[in-house]
């Protein structure tokens, strides 16, 4: 694989999990010395002008600051300009691979789910929409969303060396 220097991560909406994946990442970039890697988030829906207020509890009880956060919907000049694109559900992938059929091969190496991307298990590739969900099982899948990062972050820093 190439050196990944742009990396977006995309959910349903860009309220919930993505925005949290973005923050972490820059949080774990920083922590683990990743140079020179942008990291950015975006959904399918423009549901909301800002991040849910539980993920921006979450981010912020790590000391990461989200309060200027604005979601924004995937466009293809988004896409375009990525060298990764993590979805948090196979679901996601699919809707790009649908919605951007001119550039099937340019993202035939960009694409994985964020659990994908780091190896695991075919049969649970998938991180579940914490929207609408009980405090305790949205933080808990937000903690799967920070694991995961980190293991990314990590994963790119040895690519890109």
């Amino acid at each position: 694989m190439t050196k990944i220097k742009r990396i977006l991560f995309i959910c349903y909406a860009n309220t919930c999990r993505s925005p949290a994946a973005q923050h972490l990442a820059n949080f774990y970039g920083k922590k683990y010395e990743l140079q020179g890697v942008i990291f950015d988030s975006a959904g399918w829906h423009d549901a909301f002008d800002y991040a849910q207020p539980e993920t921006i509890d979450y981010i912020q009880s790590k000391g990461i600051e989200i309060s200027d956060f604005q979601p924004k919907v995937i466009t293809r000049e988004l896409i375009e300009k990525q060298d990764l694109i993590i979805g948090m559900e196979r679901y996601h992938l699919t809707k790009v691979k649908k919605r951007f059929r001119t550039l099937q091969e340019q993202l035939k190496q960009k694409l994985y789910t964020l659990k994908e991307f780091n190896g695991a298990d075919k049969k649970d590739l998938n991180i579940p929409d914490p929207y609408k969900t009980e405090k305790k099982r949205y933080d808990e899948i937000l903690e799967i969303v920070e694991k995961n990062v980190e293991a990314l972050v990590k994963k790119v820093k040895r690519i890109n060396q």
